[in-house]
């Protein structure tokens, strides 16, 4: 691995992040994903580390995204969801110039001359797809269908949770078909596929709306999808997941793997935070040492989880292909756009990926600013949840100060009208919390890069696998839905860029 680094750094002339990545035992995973041709450009970018961080969050968004749409998301013939994977062109343009105006990429933001990647849509866009099942949702009395000419009444269609766009995601109530204790429980859907009924879920989808919590993405929240639907009555989905519709085994065989990954990608996240804490200025030597044996401990177990991890992959992509092979031609049509647009979104979100481990050493100079600006954004986010008014950030300067990873603030600027009857103590409590956790990610973002470029690359491999073995049984795969380019804050045509 690490004479590929070596190569690859010489290459593009980047002394310092060879230096800073392949220091670190996350190194090789980090410079897999910056090794990718397609991020050259991010060399030269002006990304604070604000902006750096944030496309390392879409990339993992990206990732979880697919997932649980590969092996949560129920479906049946006429499910509306299967056409709308890949965002149309119009809705795209949309999310990018909405974004353009959001305060780390406006004009005059730490982030107007930085690219918008793709991923942010995807990250969103695959959001918005059909939520998870409600939990514990129990089947009710069936309805009479509509001039149904059979003697049999049939069963009213369910409403899962309202979508919710880009944030955290929480673990379905129904894996492949399966609940607690491995007993089938019938999927809920909404009539028409339509989301509704967000009454009773304990466990939202991914959200995109301001949260109590601090969120290390401040995207702009969507307007909410409308409800359609009255009376919600789970009933079984002909197909549990997409995975389950191409071969029934493949989904537990994924969801496997995909738990190594995720408990290996906390593991990496652990080992950087923790070298980057052993490099600290002043560091004493009994600190050095608790660091280097608390990295130690969490190698060994990284390394046992990884082998696993690439052990149960090596077994799962021959089956994948076969499988596609044998699927039944209904299914490869009905099936097949959904897989072409996911591997986009994964080639999109390695982009984005990638393009925050080429920019990080070169940003990890401006970690102290990018807090100041991330202070800024969470101070606005805290009076808008309190007060539902957002305040103009114009005149706000936030004091931050780091000091072994926590973050105090003082907030000056904010006036008592901005306030309303909350307390500036309130705000200012708040706003360090989520400072806090926002230069926690920062600080351990090489493992959450690297651990995320593994994720994508094995969704990469079972997508490519699926798509082959679908294309050797005669399908012809479609054209995958494409983002266009976002034009630079102040460019021409570029929203609040001035007119010539």
């Amino acid at each position: 691995m690490k004479d590929v680094t070596v190569r690859w750094v010489q290459t593009i002339g980047t002394t310092a992040l060879f230096g800073t990545l392949l220091a670190t035992s996350t190194g090789c995973g980090a410079i897999a994903a910056a090794a990718n041709p397609k991020v050259a450009w991010a060399i030269s970018d002006p990304a604070p580390m604000s902006v750096v961080v944030r496309r390392a969050d879409v990339a993992e968004k990206t990732a979880q995204q697919v997932d649980r749409v590969m092996t949560d998301t129920p479906a049946n013939d006429d499910s509306l969801w299967l056409g709308n994977v890949g965002p149309a062109k119009d809705d795209a343009t949309k999310t990018l110039a909405d974004l353009r105006q959001h305060q780390l990429y406006a004009a005059g933001g730490p982030g107007a001359g930085a690219r918008i990647v793709p991923a942010e849509v995807w990250a969103k866009s695959l959001a918005s797809i059909e939520p998870k099942a409600v939990p514990g949702a129990k089947a009710a009395p069936a309805a009479a269908a509509p001039a149904a000419p059979a003697p049999a009444a049939a069963p009213a269609a369910a409403a899962p949770d309202a979508a919710e766009p880009v944030a955290k995601s929480a673990e379905p109530a129904v894996k492949n078909g399966k609940g607690k204790g491995g007993k089938k429980k019938p999927g809920a859907i909404a009539k028409n596929d339509t989301k509704a009924n967000k009454k009773g879920s304990k466990n939202a989808p991914v959200a995109d709306k301001p949260a109590p919590a601090a969120d290390p993405d401040p995207t702009p929240a969507p307007a909410p999808v409308a409800a359609t639907v009255n009376v919600a009555t789970p009933i079984a989905s002909k197909y549990p997941s997409l995975l389950a519709a191409i071969n029934p085994d493949l989904g537990t065989a994924w969801a496997e793997i995909m738990e190594q990954r995720k408990a290996l990608g906390e593991l990496k996240a652990q080992i950087a935070a923790e070298e980057t804490a052993l490099d600290e200025k002043g560091i004493s030597d009994s600190d050095k040492k608790a660091h280097k044996k608390t990295i130690e401990g969490l190698e060994k177990q990284s390394d046992k989880i990884e082998k696993k991890a690439e052990k149960l992959t090596d077994e799962f992509i021959p089956k994948v292909k076969e499988a596609a092979k044998k699927a039944p031609a209904d299914v490869r049509d009905r099936f097949g756009s959904v897989l072409v647009n996911l591997r986009q979104a994964v080639d999109d979100a390695k982009i984005a990926n990638g393009a925050a481990a080429v920019r990080y050493p070169m940003a990890a100079t401006s970690l102290l600013d990018s807090a100041k600006q991330m202070a800024s954004v969470y101070t606005a986010d805290v009076v808008e949840e309190k007060t539902g008014k957002r305040p103009s950030t114009a005149g706000l300067q936030p004091g931050v100060t780091m000091e072994g990873g926590k973050v105090a603030i003082t907030l000056n600027g904010l006036s008592q009208a901005d306030l309303g009857k909350t307390t500036i103590g309130d705000v200012t409590s708040e706003v360090a919390s989520r400072t806090t956790k926002w230069v926690g990610r920062a600080l351990g973002l090489l493992g959450t890069i690297s651990a995320t470029s593994d994720t994508l690359g094995f969704e990469k491999d079972v997508l490519d696998g699926l798509i082959d073995g679908f294309t050797s049984s005669g399908w012809k795969a479609p054209a995958a839905a494409t983002i266009p380019d976002s034009p630079v804050a102040g460019a021409p045509g570029a929203a609040g860029a001035p007119k010539s």
